[in-house]
């Protein structure tokens, strides 16, 4: 954990906490997704999990992590699977620890056999009667396999387990998310708890939890604040927190909606409901995204409430500093870090990061200064000028750190691209204005685009708009390549790429969404990968070169794409 931080200068001197340990090393798991093979000679199908970089499951009939009220039904399984004529290619299984039961979710490669499916529920149930239901799922299509995608529909028995943590109680769908070891979840949530409700912060009027699943956060502390709002978009997992309230006994308003859309700003021309409701000024919010982390509106949407005190809970060590370096930028302080051992004998570590709003505004890198400019480092979340009233910005930001009022920026960088900016007053702001217009000043960007492209080019997509480019490294698979516009319209970089077949990564307006999602699931790019690394221009007579580091997001990117080319070689390769 300490070394994700590290990474981001922002985070510096964030104080990390002792990792707070797991009761049981073992029998801890109450949910598990296993891979199945029943294609081999013998009539007991392997159920475990895949060889890594294979698709050859190695069985594991008493593996150490699953709580042992699974492993009878897992055994009994393994002698059934092959009554389905379609294949079963994994199967998903919940234990309640309140009720002393299971479910289990036969997953389909591709179109299912029902009616198998529904003899293997008999005679499971019929041998195992502490299998509660069973349940049936098709994996989406696609490259990857997605056991836990998909809808579940419902073969025999009941459709529902109840779980507890602590007082609260939950209903649980088979594909809902919950924690896997719910005796951990209470110390997590504890930990969240004690920074929420703490005193100190005020009294607590609207607690908002957002990536809500089954209302985990939301129920079991809603006696917290006067009101709680519980935000998901998964329609099933929307209900089971509906459900967990009333079982719970608690009040507990349930939003059906994404988080980004939930806190999106009202249309000033449209309905003020929004604003009206107070959703967007909670005074304390608990954060449970995806691994992937937050995308950026959300990001600035929390920073914007300013609650008294955020919780952050990630299972990704490195998205969550990744977050964090944003939430810095933005105006809010973490006090500390604190791991838990959620997966005892992994690698994997959950963590909490307790928030609240800084003292002291956030102050950008100086790169660069003269006698009336100076250019500072705008990071990727923060527009250059104002964008509405009181909202943040670099050049606000920067004013105060260059020194006195008057200076204006002498060129922009969009919402989602980082480097230098130039900033300047009086005689100066003109003279480098137009040193700009007249193409004076030299501009290289880097970006990470789709594929490999050719060593070196030009793009002339009009007469008045030129691009050149010059392929800097193949990293996984992927070109890095360092461009020169030498024209500056809007967006010109991201459409120029575009056109040759090469799109940024990351941009969701010109790029591509099954590499986008692919670079947001597997390598923590939240950002379209576009840089202004260097500016050169004369100032005086004297040249000037301002180069810009790699943001630590970024370099963050090509490390974990590297690890994932580097793995995938490695294990599919013979040595």
């Amino acid at each position: 954990m300490a070394a994700a931080l590290r990474r981001f200068p922002s985070l510096a001197g964030v104080e990390v906490r002792p990792c707070i340990a797991a009761p049981s090393p073992i029998g801890y798991r109450t949910r598990v997704k296993f891979a199945v093979d029943a294609s081999r000679g013998s009539p007991r199908a392997a159920i475990g999990l895949f060889l890594p970089g294979t698709h050859r499951v190695i069985d594991l009939p008493r593996c150490l992590v699953v709580h042992p009220g699974l492993l009878p039904a897992l055994d009994t399984l393994r002698g059934l699977l092959r009554m389905a004529s379609a294949p079963i290619a994994h199967v998903d299984l919940r234990w309640s620890l309140a009720e002393g039961r299971g479910h289990v979710v036969l997953v389909f490669a591709g179109v299912p056999d029902r009616a198998g499916a529904a003899r293997i529920a008999e005679a499971l149930t019929a041998e195992r009667p502490e299998i509660a239901g069973v349940g049936l799922r098709v994996a989406p299509a696609g490259p990857v396999p997605r056991p836990l995608g998909g809808t579940t529909g419902h073969v025999a028995g009941e459709r529902h387990l109840v779980e507890r943590i602590g007082r609260a109680r939950f209903r649980l769908s088979p594909g809902a998310f919950f924690q896997a070891d719910p005796a951990m979840a209470e110390r997590l949530h504890g930990v969240v708890r004690d920074w929420i409700a703490d005193p100190a912060a005020g009294p607590a009027r609207h607690l908002v939890d957002l990536y809500a699943g089954a209302g985990a956060f939301a129920v079991a502390m809603a006696d917290v604040a006067e009101r709680t709002t519980a935000v998901e978009g998964v329609a099933e997992a929307a209900d089971d927190a509906v459900a967990s309230a009333a079982l719970s006994g608690v009040r507990v308003e349930v939003v059906r909606s994404a988080v980004e859309r939930f806190l999106r700003p009202p249309d000033p021309r449209g309905s003020s409901r929004q604003s009206r409701s107070g959703r967007l000024h909670p005074d304390r919010i608990v954060a449970d995204p995806p691994r992937r982390g937050m995308p950026a509106s959300v990001l600035r949407a929390l920073a914007a409430a300013r609650p008294a005190r955020a919780a952050y809970v990630s299972c990704d060590p490195e998205t969550l500093a990744r977050d964090l370096d944003v939430l810095a930028v933005l105006g809010m302080f973490v006090r500390a870090v604190i791991p838990i051992d959620m997966f005892s004998l992994t690698d994997e570590v959950e963590a909490v990061a307790l928030l609240e709003p800084a003292v002291a505004p956030w102050a950008p890198s100086v790169r660069w200064r003269g006698a009336d400019a100076a250019a500072v480092e705008k990071p990727a979340v923060l527009p250059t000028h104002p964008q509405e009233a009181g909202g943040p910005s670099l050049l606000v930001a920067a004013r105060a750190v260059v020194g006195a009022e008057g200076f204006h920026a002498v060129h922009r960088l969009d919402v989602g691209t980082s480097g230098p900016v130039l900033l300047a007053r009086g005689e100066a702001l003109g003279r480098f204005s137009r040193a700009f217009a007249s193409g004076l000043v030299g501009k290289e960007y880097l970006a990470l685009v789709r594929g490999i492209p050719r060593r070196k080019g030009r793009i002339a997509a009009a007469a008045d708009e030129e691009t050149r480019y010059r392929l800097e490294e193949v990293v996984g698979g992927y070109g890095l390549v360092r461009v020169f516009p030498l024209t500056g319209r809007r967006h010109q970089i991201r459409r120029h790429m575009r056109r040759i077949g090469h799109p940024v990564l990351g941009d969701e307006r010109h790029g591509d969404p099954r590499a986008n999602r692919f670079m947001a699931e597997a390598c923590a790019l939240a950002r379209p990968f576009l840089h202004l690394c260097a500016l050169s221009f004369e100032d005086g007579g004297r040249p000037v070169r301002i180069e810009s580091p790699l943001p630590a997001e970024l370099a963050l990117v090509l490390d974990r794409l590297r690890r994932v080319r580097f793995r995938h070689h490695f294990l599919t390769t013979d040595h």
